[in-house]
């Protein structure tokens, strides 16, 4: 990982419902990094934390080496853009945009470039004579970040910035976040319910849940290995079996119930095998596979460009196969299967 920019330790806030507890996290300079957690989870505790909206009963909060603890938002070098936006509706969008800038007494000429510099930016120029209730929520969006981003920050918080969003407006602006991070490169904090969304975004991931931060690491890391069985489930590892591992000649086998898996590597002991529904196959008994469970297929789930397909025969595997592939292979509901995976597919984790 790159220098730490931001540097959490031990913070904890209970806020009526919401808590934090212990919040231990590192987010290097220059990153895009996801808070990735349920409703409820304290994602927005810790991040209005980190922006100085609320002092933490312990714990400490460097950036850059300093403590800002004590240091009210203003002087954090920090643009908020929280999830209702918060855009003045008396104002254009040219005049939303340089607020910030007004506050701090930058010149005009100044302020007047900048706002024209992140209109281009985010494509939003011909907004600028509007007012915020003319826009829609994409607009909005862009006009809040422009504002967040006028005054400059070392670090950018986001809270659930996408989440008032139709679906393909989210994942067009999934892109426009990416590509503005990557050409200003200013050190990002989003807070997110949607591993897609994340999954589109981030650099780092940080899974939180309860209050406590469970698990950090790329995205594809955190996707591919969860920790835990919550992680696994949040992230829709829909298999996340729990069985008693020993070595093999040939690795690990994990016994389920009364089926025996093989993996590529792992721990002795209870754990649990998870494996991700995109690697299973399912096909017509014949050939002997790697890790096959024969059985007949419990259920099936339409999910547009993807069909979810339970196979149960003692034990259930989950499979996610393309509508296309799947309906070549002719199978339904009640037919008699084989799912399988390969063995590196398999990851293991211990059983608390």
């Amino acid at each position: 990982m790159r220098r730490p920019l931001i540097h959490v330790r031990g913070v904890s806030l209970r806020l009526g419902d919401f808590a934090v507890h212990d919040a231990d996290l590192d987010v290097a300079e220059g990153e895009y990094f996801v808070l990735l957690g349920p409703t409820g989870a304290g994602k927005t505790v810790l991040l209005e934390c980190i922006a100085g909206l609320h002092r933490p009963e312990k714990g400490e909060i460097h950036v850059d080496g300093v403590s800002v603890i004590d240091l009210p938002p203003e002087r954090r070098s920090m643009g908020y853009l929280p999830q209702d936006y918060a855009l003045f509706p008396h104002l254009n969008v040219g005049q939303n945009i340089a607020f910030g800038m007004r506050i701090r007494k930058r010149p005009k000429t100044e302020a007047s470039a900048k706002v024209q510099d992140l209109a281009a930016l985010l494509r939003i120029t011909h907004l600028l004579q509007r007012t915020p209730l003319t826009l829609s929520g994409g607009e909005q969006q862009r006009v809040a970040l422009a504002r967040a981003l006028a005054i400059e920050p070392r670090v950018l918080l986001l809270d659930e910035p996408l989440s008032a969003l139709d679906e393909q407006t989210r994942e067009g602006l999934c892109v426009e976040l990416r590509r503005v991070h990557e050409e200003l490169g200013t050190t990002t904090v989003h807070v997110s319910h949607s591993f897609e969304e994340t999954l589109a975004v981030a650099d780092r991931v940080g899974i939180i849940h309860e209050g406590r931060i469970r698990q950090v690491g790329t995205a594809e890391d955190v996707f591919r290995h969860p920790a835990s069985e919550f992680v696994a489930g949040f992230v829709r590892c829909d298999n996340a079996m729990r069985g008693t591992a020993r070595r093999s000649e040939r690795g690990l086998l994990v016994r389920v119930g009364e089926v025996n898996f093989e993996v590529a590597e792992g721990i002795e002991g209870e754990v649990f095998l998870a494996i991700r529904p995109e690697d299973v196959a399912v096909a017509r008994p014949g050939v002997r596979r790697p890790n096959e469970l024969r059985g007949r297929i419990a259920h099936i789930v339409d999910k547009g460009a993807l069909m979810r397909v339970a196979v149960d025969g003692g034990v259930s595997l989950v499979a996610l196969i393309g509508r296309r592939d799947f309906q070549a292979s002719g199978l339904s509901t009640g037919d008699d299967v084989v799912a399988f995976f390969d063995p590196a597919a398999g990851h293991v984790f211990p059983a608390h």
